[in-house]
């Protein structure tokens, strides 16, 4: 070492030490460590109140760091944690959620194939009710058809229509609205099987390329 490096040293510690001996009533316990709100580093034995949830540091008689102390978060940083913190979780539970059907349709389906034909019967059961409620469509049309005739033949004879036969008629209107709805409703319903399906298969695919992978490395 230098003479001019030895004179720097030695002049760095004398000053450390007449900071220390400066403060006869600090180094006797600790001495803390933090930024004043103009960035200037402060020293003390205890820390001012409007600086208490800054981020401080705790000395040794050495002037040694033993402590150190975050700043306390704010409102906001709490408040953005919690957020992270609970989309975390949506994502977790996601993937989980996700993992478990995934395992459900490997063990419900060996093959596209047998995708396929589970879709297709269960379009089709749905449609054999719609054919069906169809054709009960039909005969409530006819039916009020009849109805209609009747009370129509009797206003032109001039008589009154009874009220058996005008309840028949709007029970028989409000059959039909019923069917017309429900069928529409069965139609939805195939249009979903078939959505679902469309993305099961492609899923079922994905999952089996991956094993497919997985098993030749």
């Amino acid at each position: 070492m230098s003479t001019l490096s030895r004179i720097k040293t030695w002049s760095a510690l004398a000053l450390c030490t007449s900071l220390w001996l400066s403060l006869p009533t600090l180094h006797a316990g600790k001495l803390y460590k933090w930024g004043d709100d103009n960035g200037q580093t402060r020293y003390g034995d205890r820390i001012p109140p409007q600086y208490a949830k800054k981020s401080n540091k705790t000395l040794n008689k050495q002037g040694v760091v033993v402590e150190s102390k975050a700043a306390a978060k704010t409102q906001e940083q709490i408040a953005e944690e919690q957020r992270l913190a609970k989309r975390k979780a949506e994502q977790e539970s996601k993937r989980q959620q996700q993992a478990h059907l995934d395992r459900i349709l490997l063990d419900t389906f060996t093959n596209e194939d047998e995708m396929i034909l589970t879709r297709d019967g269960k379009i089709e059961a749905i449609e054999a009710v719609i054919r069906v409620t169809n054709s009960r469509t039909e005969k409530i049309k006819q039916r009020l058809e009849k109805q209609q005739l009747r009370a129509a033949n009797l206003e032109r004879s001039g008589k009154a229509v009874s009220p058996k036969l005008q309840q028949g008629i709007r029970e028989s209107r409000r059959q039909i609205r019923y069917n017309s709805d429900y069928v529409s409703n069965r139609r939805k319903a195939q249009q979903a099987i078939r959505k679902k399906f469309e993305l099961d298969i492609k899923r079922f695919r994905s999952l089996k390329m991956a094993e497919a992978e997985a098993a030749s490395e």
